[in-house]
């Protein structure tokens, strides 16, 4: 019988939440199934494994079905059990057993006032828009597998395939902020598609830049054909805002004061169509040319999704630093998708408006065939389909009549070379380090293997203070900018967590629950190429790839702790979320019984 949509989505969900717990928290232990003594809930598990995870201020312990478990952490569960005092057990629905670990994080949090306090009913608040909200989403595309995870999908639809999200978040598809009736147009899982709401703004009001021949008002007259709108008054700006953030705006103070004042119109929704990306905040057009990052008056994972001041810069300055760059004249199939223009409306009194808008070049204008970000590439499928790297990995296979796992084997290696040495040359080079995550890293698979690389995100740019002289030597302009450089230790943990423990890491564990090849055998591919990586490095990369192959612990950021505490990274000082520590996979081989597991350390408050 095949699994109902509700229990598709509490199982994902409660993949994401478990693996997030024990590597946050250093609970569980995954031992044999073998060593357990109780034979009847022997019988009850399908996997070689069982988790034993003790909550001692609730007095309970659960049991979990492990079919599954990783050497970079991220293990697969089943089904659930809960052991009382005296002995007896009963099975757990995946949720339930999710709200008791968040009452033992909320125990622990009361009973050790010192820390961060517990934030428990808005944790819980968001676990159940991110459950409902993931089984809505299934509901609507679970007859749609075969496109889901087609390798050679174009880029919009493969933004628009991530049912599950994050893969170590409590709060994957929490969306709080908009209404239900909201998502079938805004939602990209829903494959929505809206018209964008204008305004006019008087010109005093807009703040503007371009790196480009055409100012960004320009750029968006051009593309949105705004003389229709403005009647050729040169006095009026055409002003391009996603549908939920113009309503918010519509009931700001500041905003309802201009407009009767005559200096914004509200005109509304125009003009041509427009689909949300995986970030839901971005929005692109059929053909085309640009792409707009707009603020956006919802909460998505951990977030407030805003553009804030300094970052509107930062996209064009950062971009002019990359025209210095050795690593992007040699790496011809390595890009930065750029962000050369913003807009934003000044009004008194606001370092901030919520105008904030971001203009974004549109590579894929083709449809981008092919390109699909590491997030759609390693996330689970739905039952009874492979996942989107299994079919790449068996279609190439067949083509090339080679096994699996040495397709796989090939495949990791050109993705090392295309995606994961570059970014590591660029640190060393200037001192940039980017926020690959999987989400923010694309690679385009239409031949089969990795061809090229694309970073987005202005928002996921860090700058090494050891590098500051030389870089305001190369671009003065970086000093007048806020949030761009920071200590190198940090960026090293940073880039670490985002790069290899998010983005490479998901790929490793992909292969290895697929069946394709064991995840052992890759980290040692990863190792050797760091390696032989470090050996040409002079300047950060060294060190970070030292400390990578070095280091008996490697920073985690902690989504579960950030989630549970409600803090919102992006308003907190250097934008840092809570932070725990792993044991580092690379310290141990995986040899003895085949196996090494990541081990949560104690969490950073």
């Amino acid at each position: 019988m095949a699994p109902s949509t509700k229990h598709i989505a509490e199982s994902a969900s409660f993949q994401a939440f478990v693996n997030g717990f024990i590597r946050e928290t250093g609970a569980g232990c995954i031992k044999a199934l073998t060593t357990v003594d109780e034979v009847e809930l022997q019988q009850k598990m399908h996997g070689p494994f069982i988790m034993e995870l003790h909550l001692p201020i609730q007095k309970t312990t659960l049991w979990i079905d492990v079919p599954y478990r990783s050497l970079v952490g991220r293990h697969t569960f089943g089904d659930v059990f809960r052991i009382k005092q005296g002995g007896k057990w009963q099975q757990e629905e995946p949720f339930s057993a999710m709200i008791l670990l968040v009452q033992e994080l909320h125990a622990q949090a009361k009973s050790n006032p010192e820390k961060r306090s517990s934030c428990f009913e808005e944790c819980l608040l968001r676990m159940i828009d991110s459950l409902q909200t993931m089984h809505s989403y299934i509901e609507v595309r679970q007859k749609d597998g075969g496109e889901l995870y087609e390798s050679k999908q174009c880029f919009i639809d493969s933004e628009q395939s991530l049912l599950y999200g994050h893969w170590f978040h409590p709060t994957p598809k929490s969306r709080q902020g908009m209404a239900y009736w909201q998502h079938s147009l805004y939602a990209p899982e829903l494959k929505g598609r809206f018209q964008l709401h204008y305004f006019l703004v008087h010109h005093d009001l807009v703040e503007h830049g371009s790196l480009l021949e055409s100012s960004a008002c320009e750029l968006v007259a051009q593309d949105v054909g705004a003389p229709s709108f403005r009647n050729n008054d040169q006095n009026w700006i055409v002003f391009p805002m996603h549908p939920l953030q113009a309503q918010y705006l519509l009931k700001h103070t500041s905003v309802i004061k201009a407009m009767e004042q005559g200096l914004i119109k509200d005109i509304g929704p125009a003009g041509k169509l427009f689909s949300a990306t995986s970030s839901i905040r971005t929005v692109t057009s059929e053909s085309g040319k640009w792409m707009y990052k707009f603020s956006i008056p919802v909460k998505v994972t951990n977030s407030l999704r805003l553009n804030r001041r300094h970052e509107l810069q930062a996209g064009m300055l950062v971009a002019t630093l990359l025209h210095h760059s050795e690593t992007l004249r040699i790496n011809k199939g390595f890009h930065m998708i750029g962000d050369p223009a913003y807009m934003t409306v000044r009004l008194p009194g606001m370092e901030e408006s919520g105008f904030e808008t971001i203009i974004r070049e549109n590579p894929f204008q083709d449809g981008g065939a092919g390109v699909t970000s590491i997030a759609a590439l390693t996330q689970d499928p739905l039952p009874g389909y492979d996942s989107k790297l299994a079919g790449l990995m068996k279609k190439v296979a067949v083509r090339e009549c080679l096994p699996v796992s040495t397709v796989s084997i090939h495949w990791f290696k050109h993705y090392i070379d295309v995606a994961v040495r570059p970014l590591i040359h660029l640190y060393d080079e200037l001192g940039l380090a980017l926020e690959a995550h999987q989400q923010n890293s694309l690679i385009n698979i239409y031949s089969g293997y990795p061809s090229a690389f694309y970073y987005r995100d202005n928002q996921g740019y860090y700058l090494a203070n050891s590098y500051k002289d030389a870089l305001l030597a190369k671009e003065p302009k970086l000093k007048d900018v806020d949030g761009l450089f920071y200590k190198d230790a940090l960026i090293d943990d940073r880039f670490a967590y985002y790069l290899i423990l998010n983005q490479v890491f998901s790929l490793i564990c992909r292969f290895g629950v697929d069946g394709l090849q064991e995840e052992a055998v890759l980290l040692e591919v990863l190792r050797s190429a760091l390696a032989e990586l470090e050996v040409t490095l002079v300047g950060a990369g060294k060190r970070f790839v030292q400390g990578l192959l070095g280091n008996e612990q490697l920073a985690c950021k902690a989504n579960l702790l950030t989630r549970f505490h409600d803090v919102d990274e992006l308003a907190e000082e250097l934008e840092q979320a809570v932070y725990t520590s792993i044991k580092n996979p690379f310290k141990s081989t995986g040899k003895k019984e085949g196996v090494a597991y990541a081990h949560a350390g104690s969490a950073i408050f």
